[in-house]
Parts: structure tokens; sequence; C-alpha cells
């Protein structure tokens, strides 16, 4: 291996490196954070009657959650029965749970 390969394989590595760190890993933070937040509103409209559209309608936006719910309802009805298991255990789990630390 010459000089020259050497060169070019270690200026690949940094550009590749540099290039992971500052754009591929904000996109994934953007896409990260994007899915977040609509986790966080599915289980406030499911759990605590939260309503977008209310707070939406008076800035002329309507969004039909509806379509929403049809379109991905593949992933929001077994997540739904994972959140529901969840709840269902840490209800139990709470209720075996000593009352009193001072027994």
């Amino acid at each position: 291996m010459d000089t020259t390969t050497l060169i070019t394989i270690i200026v690949a590595v940094v550009v590749a490196y540099f290039l992971i760190r500052f754009v591929v890993s904000p996109v994934i933070k953007a896409v990260l954070g994007i899915i977040f937040i609509l986790i966080i509103i599915y289980l406030l409209q499911r759990y605590f009657g939260f309503d977008l559209n209310r707070i939406l309608s008076p800035l002329g936006i309507n969004l039909d959650l509806n379509k929403f719910n049809s379109s991905f309802g593949w992933i929001l009805g077994p997540a739904g029965y994972y959140i529901e298991k969840a709840k269902t255990f840490l209800f139990y789990l709470w209720g075996n749970f000593p009352k009193s630390l001072n027994n």
C-alpha cells in the first residue's frame, strides 16, 4: 500500500465521520423527535381526552384525526393493546405495593 492510497482512505474516513456527525445525526434526531411528539399526542388523546382540533380550530386548522386513525390502524391497534397490557400490569404491581412503609 502506498502513501497516496493511505491518505485517500484517511480522508474518506474523516469525511464519512463528519457526514454522519453533522448531517445524519440531526436528521435522525429530528425524525425521532417527530415520532416522539406523535406518540405523546396519541397518548394524551387516548387517556386524557386531549383534543388537538379544539386547540387548533381558532387558528383555522382542522385535522381529520379519524382519517389518521384509519390510516395507521395497523400500528395503533397493536400499540394500544400493549399499552393496555402495560397499564394492567402496573396497576397489578401498584395493588401489591405496601401501603405504608412504617410497618
